[in-house]
């Protein structure tokens, strides 16, 4: 069987310089792509002068929506894909040599619609966290990572990590294409193409050694991981994805909103410890300052409440906007 060909699409925002390295080592790919295009949603254009001066075989697009519009720069891309295989990565993503063999394997296997790999971010012991969990979606609605994790051999997952994802072109046009609406920092957005074609019955697979070195480069459109405003588009996007994959009635949606706010006693008990002036796990205690300052740890507990909550109204209108469009679940 003649191995498919492959478009890889590289999503970008206002981060040219990461945009070149990526580029550079896709040019050093053992296997060649069918074709590299960058989707650039940037308001300037310093990225089109890069891939026009630097990269004259890579294709580019405009998104002209702006920041905060992932998924609708991975349809763009998707729309003027032509390869058997569409492999979406960020702009901070560096792929190894081997990275597309390894990606383009699986797909042997008629029933494999989707493949992703690892994404190492240089964390001491990630290749062997959570070996058992990886891209997993669990029974109260959460979703698991450790995309860094190397289990040694191709595992099925549930979801893949949008940083090193691959999906057969047909089965995404067959769905109607990648849904936009994951506003904020994105997230979900990958996770709601996942889930959909896993509902098709078909198989998502998780490839080890097709592998991209992650630097996590810093958010162009405000804010930075795991801040406040993360947390609270983390909680909304992800009742909207339940909302739109299940249903709002889904039992999941429920499992999931009581699961948050369960989480929240964390926050809780942190500051309570803190305003005693107990020490951490480490046996450091706080100081004069962090005491008198805990009850902020709070307002992140209320920040991820407001999410929740946020996503039930939003999740009605993407719903609506989905039916509207023909882009629901199978």
């Amino acid at each position: 069987m003649s191995a498919p060909s492959a478009s890889v699409v590289v999503i970008t925002y206002a981060r040219p310089q990461y945009v070149a390295e990526c580029l550079r080592r896709l040019g050093q790919l053992t296997r060649a792509p069918h074709e590299v295009i960058v989707v650039d949603a940037s308001p300037d254009p310093r990225t089109r002068d890069l891939v026009r001066d630097g990269f004259p075989d890579v294709v580019y697009l405009r998104n002209d929506l702006g920041p905060g519009t992932m998924p609708e720069s991975r349809q763009i891309g998707l729309q003027h894909a032509s390869g058997d295989v569409v492999a979406f990565i960020d702009d901070d993503a560096y792929v190894d040599p081997s990275w597309l063999d390894e990606l383009l394997a699986p797909y042997d296997d008629p029933r494999v619609a989707a493949v992703g790999g690892r994404a190492v971010n240089g964390i001491p012991g990630e290749e062997s966290t959570g070996l058992d969990l990886v891209g997993r979606f669990l029974p109260d609605g959460r979703l698991t990572g450790y995309f860094g994790a190397d289990p040694g051999r191709v595992v099925a997952v549930d979801h893949l990590l949008g940083a090193n994802m691959s999906f057969r072109r047909s089965t995404l046009l067959d769905l109607g294409g990648i849904r936009g609406n994951y506003p904020g920092t994105c997230l979900c957005e990958e996770s709601d193409i996942s889930l959909r074609v896993r509902a098709t019955g078909a198989r998502l697979v998780f490839a080890p050694r097709a592998v991209v070195r992650h630097v996590a480069a810093p958010y162009q459109t405000g804010g930075q991981r795991f801040d406040r405003r993360y947390l609270y588009y983390a909680r909304r996007n992800h009742v909207v994805l339940l909302a739109r994959v299940f249903g709002l009635a889904s039992p999941y949606v429920r499992r999931y909103a009581w699961s948050t706010v369960r989480e929240q006693r964390a926050y809780v008990r942190t500051t309570y410890r803190l305003l005693l002036g107990r020490p951490d796990e480490g046996g450091q205690h706080p100081t004069t300052r962090r005491r008198l300052t805990s009850p902020v740890v709070l307002t992140r507990a209320v920040v991820e409440l407001s999410g929740l909550v946020a996503g039930l109204p939003a999740a009605v209108v993407a719903r609506r906007r989905d039916r509207d469009a023909g882009v629901g679940t199978p």
